[in-house]
């Protein structure tokens, strides 16, 4: 069982959470938003809300309306099985998502080719914290990039090297030419029905990023409608920066990133009422010195866990925080940011989490070394949920043992106990040797060196799905030359 424990509870109150409401309200009444769409204006229009040019103004009836029939909870549908989200689930999560270039175990910096990409997506699904995959990498240079659509064929590795679910990007207009990104978008969903020969149902999960400030791209907006238009549930996404697209006030920042997501959300709810849609937010502060965005910044955790509650408010599900570190190599900085940010998520309890492992630069790089590592800090974090079992059976048990032991005896005797296996977590990577430090470091290496052998280890002993006869034609429609079956 996992345990809501509200961690957010101490820093935002249901005071704090009733004035930004109040304050969102007005933002969506008196400024609105920009939705740079002339569908997406016409649905708003359909349905009474006010359209001045492109910006949208919505009203306290039509938000309250729209949030009425946005699902509670909602489950992801594959041929292996089902990943269902929200407050009564454990978090689900996803990898690294998108950097362009890699940090790899030699040292070296490069941008990422379609191999790297997919030694990813193995690491992705041998993991035992990683819900769902996804395309560590797009758009990588060694893709046949003179066909008109080079999107479908990055999705489809995903079906190809994982049972698991998918989340993914929203297609653009580089990477689908010759038609409509609405269009590209359903072509996706279908995609993913006819391979799971599931039709009615949600099969996938696709991140949705709002412009900041108060903005919506023609791009998002149509990958919104056409995902919706097929029953497909999006995460509406901000990820402003204070005092540069979001008010240097924190305050102001959630303000407006809260009006921004309902925005998208009400939108979502509009085309098609009671498709599944996930609150979310990875804003963060801003770097002046730098003029950079710091994810690794304790402002950062104070916002997600301001997203937290309102997400709550609303009762819809929420993804927030990441494994996420300003700093470019799996170091100390990394760990402790990469800590800090993932707590806010395990103990606040988030529903969704992108980039649970293995991002380091804000985004700018991914990491294999850093995937494995940031497995132990989400195990960890899922250990501390869990907390003390506590109960007067077991107060009853551990007296008759404390009892049994007296002053100054021991609690060694034959087999390892059963409480001792349920209780404690025995970490595979991170050294918890004793003695003599030089022999120790001689035989273990270094954390980097262990994460590379895991690594190793554990793309060698990959083992491809195995899919249908007809599972592998669908995919051959779409797969680079060099991947099909």
């Amino acid at each position: 069982m996992y345990i809501n424990r509200k961690f957010y509870e101490n820093y935002v109150s249901t005071r704090d959470v009733e004035l930004l409401h109040e304050y969102t309200l007005k933002v969506l009444k008196e400024v609105g938003v920009s939705f740079n769409c002339e569908e997406a204006l016409d649905i708003f229009k359909k349905h009474g809300a006010t359209v001045e040019g492109s910006i949208v103004k919505i009203d306290e009836s039509l938000l309250n309306a729209a949030l009425e029939t946005v699902p509670k909870t909602f489950t992801v549908h594959t041929s292996s099985g089902e990943t269902s989200i929200g407050e009564p689930f454990r978090p689900k999560t996803v990898g690294c998502y998108g950097p362009s270039k890699f940090l790899f175990e030699d040292d070296t910096y490069r941008v990422a080719q379609m191999a790297d990409m997919i030694k990813f997506l193995k690491l992705m699904d041998t993991s035992d914290v990683t819900d769902f995959v996804n395309n560590a990498a797009f758009d990588t240079p060694d893709l046949d990039k003179d066909q008109d659509d080079f999107y479908l064929p990055q999705v489809s590795m995903c079906l190809k090297y994982s049972k698991k679910p998918t989340y993914g990007n929203v297609a653009n207009s580089l990477n689908t030419r010759g038609k409509s990104l609405k269009k590209a978008a359903r072509g996706i969903a279908n995609l993913y029905k006819e391979f799971y020969d599931i039709w009615d149902k949600p099969v996938l999960l696709t991140n949705a990023c709002a412009l900041s400030p108060l903005g919506y791209s023609y791009e998002v907006l149509d990958n919104i409608i056409g995902l919706c238009e097929e029953g497909q549930p999006v995460t509406i996404i901000t990820c402003s920066m204070t005092n540069m697209t979001a008010p240097a006030a924190l305050l102001g920042t959630v303000i407006q990133n809260n009006a921004t997501i309902l925005s998208g959300i009400v939108l979502t709810q509009l085309i098609n009422p009671g498709v599944p849609v996930i609150y979310g937010s990875v804003s963060s502060a801003t770097d002046m010195r730098e003029v950079a965005l710091a994810i690794g910044a304790p402002e950062a955790q104070l916002i997600q866990m301001s997203s937290l509650a309102l997400a709550r408010y609303y009762q819809i599900p929420v993804r927030t925080g990441v494994a996420g570190t300003d700093s470019m190599k799996p170091d100390y900085q990394a760990g402790v940011e990469t800590f800090m940010n993932l707590m806010t998520t395990y103990l606040g309890k988030a529903d969704f989490i992108l980039h649970h492992a293995g991002i380091l630069q804000s985004y700018a790089l991914g990491s294999y070394e850093k995937f494995v590592m940031d497995e132990e800090v989400n195990r960890i974090l899922l250990r501390l949920n869990r907390g003390i079992d506590i109960s007067d059976t077991k107060a009853e048990k551990v007296f008759d043992e404390i009892k049994k032991a007296g002053p100054l005896g021991n609690y060694l005797s034959g087999r390892t106990p059963k409480d001792y296996r349920q209780e404690h977590y025995l970490t595979k990577l991170f050294n918890r040797a004793a003695g003599d430090p030089q022999p120790i470091a001689d035989k273990i290496g270094d954390i980097r060196e262990r994460a590379a052998k895991e690594i190793e280890e554990r793309v060698e002993n990959y083992i491809l799905p195995d899919l249908t006869q007809t599972q592998k034609q669908i995919l051959n429609k779409f797969l680079p030359e060099s991947e099909k079956f």
